[in-house]
Order: structure tokens, then sequence, then C-alpha cells
């Protein structure tokens, strides 16, 4: 059992672990200068979104920063999938929230799971909404029932703070969002993208694919 995984939020695999790396002096170097001279992409909420193609962890610069992402990434394959098939990074990129700044509800699409690390990060949550906005009290109707305290089970928003060092993996279809930077520090995100690879088939060779 891993104790930071949020086994019961509707049936919805979450991992969160606190790492022990934050950036060197010469891995934020980099990231200052790279967000210095270049032009991000801005979406709903204010965060600026540094795509660079999504190859962002390709740089080799960052090559610590991708073994660390590489590493939880295979902590949840293996001991929360629990499958063989072969992982592949298909996109990287880096997230900046400054004071005020949120990003609002999206979803990740052609995604297993998705890794989100905060090397950076003093003020804000992570929100992720429960599928179709149900909780498990409606998936097959929806009544408004009254409740004494939200928990994990009966939520259709959970809110999961994030600090500086912390690593979220969610599965990509899970629509999420996040709170108001509040602190006069940017809060940087580095998010991953994740699929898997191999023979895949159920009980015969009319399902069977190679991927």
């Amino acid at each position: 059992m891993i104790e930071s995984l949020y086994s019961n939020l509707w049936g919805v695999p979450v991992y969160k672990e606190k790492v022990n790396y934050i950036f060197d002096k010469d891995v934020q170097d980099f990231v200052d200068k790279y967000i210095k001279n270049t032009k991000p992409l801005s979406v709903p909420g204010g965060v600026q979104v540094f795509k660079d193609r999504g190859k962002f962890l390709e740089n080799l610069k960052l090559e610590k920063i991708k073994d660390l992402v590489n590493q939880h990434a295979q902590i949840f394959r293996d001991r929360i999938m629990e499958c063989t098939n072969e992982l592949q990074m298909t996109s990287s990129w880096l997230t900046i929230n400054h004071k005020g700044d949120s990003h609002a509800a999206h979803k990740h699409h052609h995604t297993i799971f998705s890794v989100c690390y905060y090397p950076k990060a003093e003020s804000g949550d992570l929100v992720l909404q429960a599928p179709n906005s149900k909780n498990i009290f409606q998936k097959d109707y929806h009544f408004g029932f009254s409740y004494s305290k939200f928990n994990t089970w009966n939520s259709r928003n959970w809110s999961i703070p994030v600090l500086s060092g912390d690593i979220v993996i969610f599965p990509g279809w899970v629509v999420h969002f996040t709170t108001p930077n509040e602190s006069d520090t940017p809060r940087l995100m580095i998010g991953a993208n994740y699929w898997l690879k191999g023979d895949m088939k159920f009980s015969n060779e009319q399902d069977h694919i190679i991927i």
C-alpha cells in the first residue's frame, strides 16, 4: 500500500509524494534564462504555459528532473497500475502562476496518466473533479444530499495542497484546475504526459494491437 495514494477518491488512483530535489543553481539558471527568452502561451486563469513543442524535459540541462519524473512515473505504473507495458513520456512542459494567477479546468488528451512536479510552490491547490462532476453517490442519479462533512466519497471536487518538492500523478482524463497563487513568489510546475507501449490484447487475436 502506498501511503500517499488517495485510494478512495471516486475510485481514481491519485499519487502524491514529497521529493528531496529542488532546483540546484545550474538548473535554476537555465530555467530563469529559458523563461526570459521564450514566449509563453497564455491560457484562461492567467497561467503562462511554456510548451517548447511538448519537449521541455528534453533539454539536457534538465536531465536530473526528467529522471526524477520518470522514476515516479515508474512507481505509478509498477505499484498502482501493476502492468508491465513500456512507459513512454509523450510530452512535457513548464507552467508559471504569478500572484493571482490560476489554471482553468482542463484534461489531457491521448494520455494514460500525467505527472505534475512542483519545484517552486508556496501557495495554491491542485483541484481534481469527480468523473462527470458527480460524487460516488451521484453516479446513476443526481440528488442534492446535505452532507455534514465533505470527504473523498461525497465530494465533487478534491483539493490537493502543493508545495515545493511535491509530485502528483493522476489519470489524464481527470478534469483538473488550480486555485490562484496568493504568494509573491511565482508557482512553477513541470508537467509530463505518459503513454504505454507494447503488445496489448484481451483474450484473442481479434483484439490484439501493438503500439
